[in-house]
């Protein structure tokens, strides 16, 4: 056989192996989902490519790095085709031009997601990303603690949330109620408490309402749990990281803990006898959780977007809950149950109707990380809760002004 026959040969067989719109996409996922070889998502990418003719590259990329590789790399019109984002990082990416709209591609399969989670995909009216995965955050509990407390039932109000932290708090044991994080970490605390008083961040209209009487009736309300009451050990004006906030946690010295669904491996791993428990958060006014999670989007500069496509409603579409349920984390596609997912998910389940999402403004990231994490620390140090709100409100405002 010539060459030339050869590789004819070998192009027509190709070509019935292989549909004739193969495609060939990068995808870059956070580390957790691809954290070894046989994690759950490379199985489902193999699906994928059997049944779609399509290859894909997965690269796991630390979720520290992942937003600054991504900016550096989009903004040379490089980068993947597809990529997970944290939903907090959409709106500042969809602004600079980064992300694919796909307003009219998502317009007849908008009503199989929940929500919450569907909206944390969209800026300024336009969709630009589907969910991965939901999560909020709930209250963990040391029901150790809280029985030697005096206490025979988990806080459901802001005020058993009160009585149980200065109830479990002992300066000379070293024993303290609560763990939070500083700066940006202890903001993302913070804001469920400012939902559930009935108050705002920024609302659908764009005002800056921070400094109104219930967002700050929430910053005193967990604040005072340390400049009042010592119920928060010291590591509440350093901890910037979720280890660092796990840690009085695991360690027995914290009897609570507000996190997501994310804590349950590392408080397992850090210390498989500790006795907890999990349940919604303690409602103030109304009840409230920050939404969180990851999205899919599409580079606005991929050569494959029909493929990108293809493979974004893979992951998210009807496939997901099963999924998402290898990972134990919360699908966000709506028209599943949650029936494969373990009795520690049920609360994060319990208050998916009442999450929300953070602001969608393209700036948000410098908000929360510059403004209301340094707002945050400068409560815990003393400045008047009134005074550090009318601070941030006042930041804010010139910011979104700009």
């Amino acid at each position: 056989m010539t060459r030339f026959s050869l590789l004819a040969t070998t192009t027509a067989l190709a070509m019935i192996a292989v549909p004739a719109m193969a495609d060939d996409l990068v995808f870059w996922v956070n580390a957790p989902l691809a954290d070894g070889p046989d994690a759950p998502i490379y199985a489902e990418i193999e699906a994928f490519e059997e049944a779609t003719g399509h290859s894909v590259e997965v690269q796991s990329v630390a979720h520290n790095e992942l937003e600054r590789n991504l900016t550096v790399a989009l903004t040379g019109g490089a980068g993947p085709d597809v990529m997970a984002v944290d939903l907090a990082w959409v709106a500042a990416m969809a602004d600079a031009g980064f992300l694919t709209d796909v307003t009219e591609r998502t317009s007849e399969v908008s009503n199989e997601y929940q929500p919450g989670p569907l909206a944390s995909g969209r800026y300024q009216q336009r969709q630009y990303a589907l969910p991965l995965y939901t999560n909020n955050v709930a209250l963990y509990v040391n029901d150790d603690m809280l029985s030697e407390a005096g206490i025979d039932a988990a806080p459901t109000t802001w005020e058993d949330m009160h009585a149980a932290a200065v109830a479990m708090t002992d300066a000379e044991a070293g024993t303290y109620g609560l763990t939070l994080g500083s700066n940006r970490t202890g903001a993302f605390q913070l804001y469920s408490f400012i939902w559930q008083a009935g108050g705002e961040i920024i609302d659908e209209e764009g005002n800056v309402r921070v400094a109104e009487p219930e967002a700050v009736s929430a910053v005193e309300f967990l604040s005072d749990l340390y400049t009042d009451e010592g119920a928060l050990p010291e590591s509440v004006l350093t901890a910037t990281s979720w280890d660092e906030v796990n840690a009085p946690f695991i360690q027995e010295r914290a009897g609570m803990l507000i996190s997501g669904d994310w804590a349950i491996r590392p408080l397992d791993q850090g210390n498989p006898d500790l006795n907890y428990s999990i349940h919604p958060l303690p409602a103030g006014a109304e009840r409230a959780t920050v939404i969180g999670g990851y999205n899919i989007a599409m580079n606005a500069a991929s050569d494959s977007p029909d493929a990108a496509w293809e493979l974004i409603r893979w992951l998210t579409g009807e496939r997901n809950p099963d999924l998402m349920a290898e990972y134990n984390r919360l699908s966000a596609y709506a028209l599943e149950s949650s029936d494969a997912l373990s009795d520690q998910m049920r609360p994060f389940v319990e208050q998916v109707q009442y999450g929300h999402s953070r602001p969608v403004v393209a700036s948000w990231g410098q908000i929360h990380s510059e403004i209301f994490g340094n707002a945050w620390d400068s409560v815990l140090r003393g400045t008047p809760p009134q005074e550090a709100m009318d601070t941030a409100a006042a930041a804010i405002t010139t910011l979104l002004n700009q």
